[in-house]
C-alpha cells in the first residue's frame, strides 16, 4: 500500500458521523457491486469504469483545506476553496479506464456547486497546481496536468450531445450518484425484487384474473398501452405485469396515490417497507402519521428515517409516485442522470394518462421517450385516453407494441341525461325530490368552481333545513384537518342510510373511490365527466334503467368568466354529450364518443396541443445543466397554504408552539436527549418537527397564490416560515373559506384542469 493510499484511512470524507476517505469510498464499492449483482448494470465495461469512478471520485478531499474546514465544521466558500471534485479528477489514471471521458465527467460533475465544475478547471490552473502540491505523496503533478488539460475539451463536447447520444455516460454518472448518495445515507442502493411474482400467484389462486390483467401477464416483457374502465383491476394488473422487477406506479393526485400504497402495503404483508414506498411531496408526514396510528401514546413519534432514505433514493423494489417526483430528469438539473439511469432498469405504470395539462403532459411524454431510451419499460393503463396521446405513445413505444382497448368489457353502470342549460339549485331540488326512496338516497353535484357549488350548497341547504335530507359541502377550501373530515365523511356515506346530497367540485373525480346514487355535474370535457360519472353505480350493482347523471352543459360562475378550461375541448365535448342527449351511455360509447370528437385531427388544431408541442420541443433542445433545478419541478405552483384569522384566534397556542417547535434548533429536553447518540437525536428532533408540521397543516387552506397576496391585511405569521395569516374572510366546517371582499383572481385565467 502506498503512502499516499495509507492516508486515506486517516483522511475524513465527512465529520458527522465520522467516515474516513477510504471507509466512504468502500461503501461506495459495495454499492457498486450490489447494483452488478442484480443484474442492474448492463456491461463489464461499464462496470469497470464505474468501479475506478466510485474509487476516485472523493480522493480530492484529502486537500488541507477541505480537511482543515471539515474539522471545524466549516460552510463551503467557493472563493476559498476549490471543490473537492475538480481535484478528484487529478487522481484518475487514464490508462485504467474504458472510457477517460466518461470516468473524468462523472467525476467532475457528481458536485456541482455555484459555478460549473468545467469553468473551475479552465481557470484556476495556479490554484489546483498549489492546492495539489499540498497533498503528501501526490503523484506526478506534470502528468496528470497534461492528461486533465486533454480531457476539458472531451468533457465539453460530451455534454452538448443528446442523450441518445451519451447513453454509457448517464449510466455512468447516474450509478455514480446512486452509489454516493446511498453510501452516504448509509443505505443499500437497491432491494431486489425477488417476492411480486410469488404474492401474485398466490393472488391469481385466490382470484380468476380479467382479461386486462392477462393481458398484463402475458405481455410482461413488452412496453404495453391498455385502456380499461374503472373496475377492471389496473392495480394488480400492473403487479401482474411488472413481476420481479423494479417498478413505478405514477399517478396524478396525492390523495389516489395515498390509496394505491395502502392498497398494494397490504398485499406485500409485514415486510412492506421493503418493499414498498410512497413518493411525493407529503412522504415524511404519511410515513410519520402511519405510526402515530401504531402508537397514540407516545410523546414523540417514532419515525422510520431508514425507509424514507430509502423510498426517497429510489431504493425500494415498488414506488408508488408522483409524476414530479420521478419525470423531472427532462429538466436535465445537474444530477439528473441519478433518475434517468435507474430508469435503464426499471418498468413504469402510468396510470390516468388524461388527467394533465399541457406542459405536464409534454414531460411526461418526453420523459417517455428517455426511458425507452435508456432501456426501461412502460405500461400504460388508463381509464380513458385521448388519440392525439395514444398517437404519440405509438411513436414512441413503436407501432408494434401491444395496443387493447377493454371498453367493451366494462360493465355498463350510466343513464346520461343532458340538458343544454346552466346548473341550478331548482333542477336538482326538482329531480331529487321526485326520485328519493329507501333505494335512491345518495345524490353527488360536481360544480366546475368553488364559487358556483358555495352558492348551489347555500340553495340546497336552505331548502332541506328541517328536512331528514344532509347537505354537504366538499371542495379544496377546506383546513386539511377538515378536508381530511369530509374525505371520511364521503368515502363512508354509502354506509349510512340516510338522505344526502354532497356538492363538490372536481377533488372528487378521481381521488376519492365513493359510489352515489345519482350524480349532477357541470360540463367541462369528456375525460372529466367520465371520471365524474366513475362516481355512480360504481360497481355496476345498481338499476341504470332511469337517469342517475344529469349533465348540464353550460359554463357559469369563475368557471366562464375565467376559462378554466381549453374552450375548444370545451366545444367538441359539449357537441358529444349533446349527439347522446339521454340515454344509457356504455363505456365503448364513452370510448366512441372520446374517438370521434376528440380526434386527432380536432385536437391538433387547438391551443392545448399548440402548448404541448412547444413545450416538447422545449425538453427536446435543453442542454444539460443549463439551470439547477427548479424548486416547483415540473408543476406550475398557482396555490400556497394560509391560515384563516378565524382559525389562528381560536387555535392561537397550539399554532405559536408549533411554529416555536420548527424555529428552534433544540426542541428536546436534555432528559429526553440522555443516552441518545447524535444520529438518535438528529432523528428524534425530526420526528418532533415533523410532528409539529403536521400540527400546522391541520390549520391551513390551499388557495391562489394572487388571491393570498392580494388580502389587503394578510400578515406573516413568519417570513421565515412563510406562512401567511389572512384575514377579511370567514371559515367554518360546513361552508370552508369565504372571502368577505369581492376580489376575483384574475390569475385563474392562466390556470388548466386536467387535460
Amino acid at each position: 500500500m502506498s503512502d499516499f493510499a495509507k492516508k486515506l484511512n486517516q483522511l475524513l470524507a465527512k465529520s458527522e458521523p465520522r467516515e474516513t476517505i477510504r471507509e466512504h469510498t468502500d461503501n461506495l464499492l459495495k454499492q457498486a457491486e450490489l447494483l452488478k449483482n442484480s443484474g442492474y448494470v448492463s456491461s463489464s465495461e461499464l462496470y469497470h469504469d464505474l468501479l475506478i469512478a466510485c474509487e476516485y471520485h472523493d480522493y480530492g478531499k484529502a486537500n488541507k483545506k477541505f480537511q482543515r474546514r471539515i474539522v471545524k465544521r466549516y460552510k463551503f466558500n467557493e472563493k476559498e476553496e476549490l471543490p473537492h471534485n475538480v481535484l478528484s479528477v487529478y487522481f484518475i489514471d487514464k490508462e485504467q479506464c474504458n472510457d477517460f471521458t466518461n470516468v473524468g465527467s462523472a467525476v467532475l460533475y457528481h458536485h456541482f456547486h455555484n459555478t460549473s465544475p468545467l469553468t473551475i478547471l479552465w481557470s484556476n490552473g495556479d490554484r489546483i497546481i498549489e492546492d495539489l502540491e499540498e497533498i503528501e505523496d501526490f503523484d506526478d503533478i506534470d502528468k496528470v496536468m497534461e492528461n486533465v488539460d486533454e480531457l476539458t475539451d472531451d468533457i465539453r463536447d460530451l455534454l452538448k450531445k443528446s442523450v441518445s447520444e451519451k447513453i454509457s455516460y448517464i449510466l455512468l454518472k447516474g450509478f455514480l450518484h446512486k452509489c454516493d448518495y446511498s453510501a452516504s445515507a448509509g443505505i443499500e442502493c437497491e432491494i431486489k425484487n425477488d417476492f411480486l411474482e410469488s404474492i401474485m400467484e398466490q393472488w391469481c389462486e385466490k382470484y380468476t384474473p380479467r382479461k386486462l390483467q392477462e393481458f398484463c401477464l402475458n405481455h410482461r416483457d413488452s412496453d404495453i398501452i391498455a385502456t380499461a374502465p374503472t373496475g377492471m383491476g389496473k392495480t394488480e394488473a400492473g403487479l401482474l405485469w411488472c413481476g420481479n422487477h423494479k417498478c413505478f406506479f405514477v399517478l396524478p393526485l396525492k390523495t389516489a396515490i395515498n390509496a394505491m400504497y395502502d392498497r398494494i402495503k397490504e398485499m406485500m404483508g409485514e415486510d412492506y417497507k421493503n418493499r414498498v414506498g410512497l413518493l411525493h411531496s407529503d412522504t415524511k408526514m404519511i410515513y410519520m402519521l402511519d405510526n402515530m396510528k401504531k402508537d397514540e401514546s407516545i410523546d414523540i413519534p417514532e419515525t422510520d428515517f431508514d425507509y424514507i432514505n430509502r423510498t426517497k433514493q429510489l431504493s425500494m423494489p415498488i414506488t408508488v409516485c408522483t409524476p414530479d417526483q420521478i419525470f423531472d430528469f427532462v429538466l436535465k438539473y445537474p444530477g439528473y442522470e441519478y433518475k434517468l439511469a435507474t430508469t435503464s432498469y426499471s418498468k413504469f405504470i402510468v396510470d390516468e394518462i388524461q388527467a394533465y395539462d399541457p406542459e405536464l403532459l409534454a414531460a411526461i411524454m418526453y420523459g417517455i421517450k428517455l426511458i425507452k431510451l435508456m432501456g426501461g419499460k412502460i405500461a400504460v393503463l388508463t381509464a380513458t385516453l385521448p388519440p392525439f396521446v395514444h398517437e404519440e405513445l405509438k411513436k414512441i413505444l413503436d407501432t408494434d407494441c401491444p395496443d387493447k382497448d377493454f371498453s367493451s368489457y366494462g360493465i355498463t353502470r350510466h343513464y346520461m341525461k343532458v340538458h343544454e342549460k346552466a346548473m341550478s339549485a331548482e333542477d336538482i331540488i326538482s329531480v331529487t325530490d321526485h326520485i328519493k326512496s329507501d333505494n335512491v338516497k345518495k345524490f353527488l353535484v360536481v360544480c366546475n368552481a368553488v364559487d358556483t357549488a358555495n352558492e348551489i350548497f347555500t340553495q340546497l341547504k336552505e331548502y332541506y333545513e328541517n328536512t331528514n335530507v344532509k347537505v354537504n359541502l366538499f371542495h379544496a377550501r377546506f383546513t386539511k384537518g377538515d378536508r381530511k373530515v369530509k374525505e371520511e365523511l364521503i368515502l363512508k356515506s354509502s354506509e349510512r342510510t340516510d338522505t344526502e346530497i354532497w356538492v363538490s367540485t372536481s377533488v372528487v373525480e378521481a381521488s376519492l373511490d365513493i359510489d352515489f346514487d345519482i350524480l349532477f355535474t357541470e360540463l367541462s370535457e369528456l375525460f372529466s365527466l367520465f371520471q365524474r360519472m366513475g362516481r355512480v353505480n360504481r360497481q355496476g350493482l345498481k338499476p341504470f334503467d332511469k337517469t342517475n347523471c344529469y349533465v348540464y352543459t353550460e359554463l357559469q360562475g369563475n368557471a366562464k368568466r375565467y376559462s378554466f378550461y381549453d374552450k375548444e375541448i370545451y366545444s367538441f365535448s359539449k357537441e358529444a354529450v349533446m349527439s347522446v342527449g339521454e340515454g344509457v351511455i356504455d363505456e365503448q360509447k364513452k370510448h366512441d364518443l372520446i374517438e370521434e370528437y376528440l380526434s386527432c385531427e380536432k385536437v391538433y388544431k387547438t391551443e392545448f396541443f399548440k402548448k404541448y408541442q412547444e413545450t416538447m420541443e422545449y425538453y427536446d433542445n435543453l442542454k444539460d445543466y443549463l439551470n439547477d433545478k427548479p424548486v416547483d419541478g415540473l408543476r406550475k405552483i398557482f396555490a400556497c397554504d394560509v391560515i384563516p384569522i378565524g382559525i389562528y384566534e381560536e387555535n392561537k397556542t397550539e399554532i405559536e408552539t408549533a411554529k416555536q417547535i420548527l424555529l428552534s434548533r433544540n426542541v428536546l429536553t436534555e432528559e429526553q436527549k440522555a443516552g441518545l447518540t447524535p444520529k438518535e437525536i438528529r432523528e428524534m428532533t425530526s420526528a418532533r418537527k415533523l410532528q409539529a408540521q403536521n400540527s400546522l397543516n391541520r390549520f391551513m387552506v390551499s388557495v391562489s397564490q394572487y388571491r393570498a397576496k392580494k388580502n389587503i391585511n394578510a400578515t406573516y405569521m413568519d417570513r421565515q416560515l412563510g406562512i401567511l395569516v389572512i384575514n377579511n374572510c370567514e371559515y367554518d366546517f360546513e361552508n370552508g373559506l369565504r372571502f368577505t371582499q369581492d376580489e376575483e383572481d384574475e390569475e385563474l385565467q392562466k390556470t388548466w384542469n386536467i387535460w
